[in-house]
This record gives C-alpha cells, structure tokens and sequence, in this order.
C-alpha cells in the first residue's frame, strides 16, 4: 500500500462504512489511552484483540478486499479504503508500543509511506512519532448512524445464516453466487436500506456488505421472487423485523472479480467482464510487447 497527501480521501468525502471504521478506531484508542494511566494492561491486550478480531478482521477487512483488489488504482472507493487503512496502522502501531515495543518499531521500518509529526520531521523510529490524538471529528458520529450502523452489522450475521443454510443445500458455493432479498415494515429502516442498495458510491451498496453480488429491498412480501428458497429473518424489536431471502444470483460470472452481473457479455471488446471491471480494465496502460529482431 502506497499512500500520499495526494490520494489521501478527506473525511467529509469518505463512504459511510469508512467513517463509520474510523469511530471505532478512536473509541478503541480513547478506551486503551484510559487503560494505559490505570495501569490495567490486561485490558489493554482485550480491547485490541476484540477490535482487531471482531471489527477489523471479520468485517471491515472481509469487505474491503474486494475494492483493494478490484478496484482501480486510482478509485475512490479504493483510496477512500487505503486512507482508513493508514490511520488504522498508524495508530495501532503506536499503542501497542509501550507493550510490544521490538514488534511495534519492526511494523514501523517496514511502513509504506513516511509519517511526519507536528514540526514537520519523518518520524524514523516509533518512539519519535508521538501518542496519537483523539480525533474529537471522527468521534463525533452520530448517534442515528452509530445505531443504524449496529443493526446493518446484526443483519449481516442474519443474512451470512440464510446463505449458509443455502450453502449446505448446494444452491451456491461461493456467497457472490447469491442474491439477497429483504423486506423491512419499518419505513424508516426500509427507507435506509433501500438507499444502501443504489449507493452512489460502492462502498456503501449492501451486497458489498454482504458480499454477495446483489442486494435488493422488496416493497411487499406479496410478490417476492419464486426462485427464493431459502428465507430467514432478523428480529430488530418484538414487533419490528427484517425478513432476508437468497437465491441465485442474477447474470454470468466476471472472470476477474467473480460477480455476477447481467452486464457480463455486454461488451465486445471483453466480453467476459462486468461493468465495474470493464471500467477498470478500459484505462489500464497496454503491456509493453517485447521487441523481435
């Protein structure tokens, strides 16, 4: 991973998953910064694990991959991504000094970009990089988002249950080989997550999320799909529940991202990728052909 000022997403600009990563990251920091001057070092170790585990490694991570790898270089979603990732590595590495010190500077020899400080000096070594500050703008997530954001994490567990029951009945193999309907009678969660469905950018899009190759919210039970064969649900309140479909996904595979997509053999000059692919692959330079004399 490269990163300079230039690539750099400013906050206000950023997917709502990426601002949403970076809430976490400095709850995280404000929580061992309070354990560091109690001396509860213990907790120090749980915090990080539990966060690196369960936020960054079974759910941010697991969906960004996709965009690092798929995207092109210079994609919005995939700086967007590289910068969340950089603040991430930069502050870890930095907490976890104190503790760990040999593997905090051997991630720091090994960075790959500079970090300067306040006075404008690279930081050579990680003692010289200083604790990182709360970032008083990155906590200021709202409290509508935090929760929103809450359920959307418990809808995918739900979602990843129904693709697993259709996993084992051999409907799919993969998770993109699915498509997930959903149906909310909350009008304001429905509203939400139809929205998340035709996100303007990527990042956002529920089947990114559940990385699955669609997505789509149905107004009505009444005229769900036939060729939905499994269904599960989940439970937000007594009275209040998401009802989660799978089937098929729609289209032929993408032999580069392995999407489906209905845009798959659209395109003469190559027939074989999906849409988003197609983009990246249009602006790549042509390979340099060697010379025969």
């Amino acid at each position: 991973m490269t990163l300079n000022v230039e690539n750099e997403v400013p906050y206000d600009d950023l997917p709502m998953i990426d601002q949403h990563a970076l809430f976490q990251l400095q709850n995280v920091i404000k929580n061992i910064s309070e354990s560091y001057e109690k001396y509860q070092f213990f907790k120090i170790f749980q915090i990080i694990q539990r966060f690196v585990i369960v936020d960054l490694s079974n759910f941010y991570f697991d969906v960004a991959k996709d965009r690092l790898y798929v995207g092109g270089t210079t994609s919005f979603t995939r700086r967007s991504c590289q910068t969340v990732l950089a603040a991430h590595l930069l502050s870890i590495v930095r907490v976890i000094a104190p503790i760990l010190p040999h593997l905090a500077e051997d991630v720091w020899q090994n960075l790959p970009f500079e970090h300067t400080i306040e006075d404008g000096s690279v930081a050579k070594f990680v003692f010289e990089s200083r604790w990182p500050k709360l970032n008083e703008r990155w906590l200021a997530f709202s409290n509508e988002e935090i929760d929103f954001w809450g359920k959307v994490l418990e809808l995918r567990t739900e979602v990843n249950k129904v693709l697993e029951v259709a996993r084992s009945d051999k409907l799919i193999g993969s998770s993109l080989e699915a498509k997930v309907y959903l149906h909310s009678s909350d009008p304001e969660i429905s509203d939400r997550l139809h929205q998340m469905c035709s996100s303007n950018n990527d990042a956002d899009t529920l089947h990114r999320i559940f990385i699955t190759s669609q997505a789509e919210m149905l107004s009505s039970l009444d005229g769900k799909p036939e060729n939905v064969t499994h269904s599960g649900e989940y439970v937000i309140q007594e009275n209040n529940r998401v009802w989660i479909g799978v089937s098929r996904a729609e289209g032929s595979k993408c032999e580069r991202c392995w999407n489906y997509s209905t845009l798959v053999g659209t395109f003469p000059e190559h027939p074989t990728l999906c849409g988003r692919c197609y983009n990246v692959v249009g602006v790549l330079p042509l390979p340099a052909l060697a010379t025969v004399s």
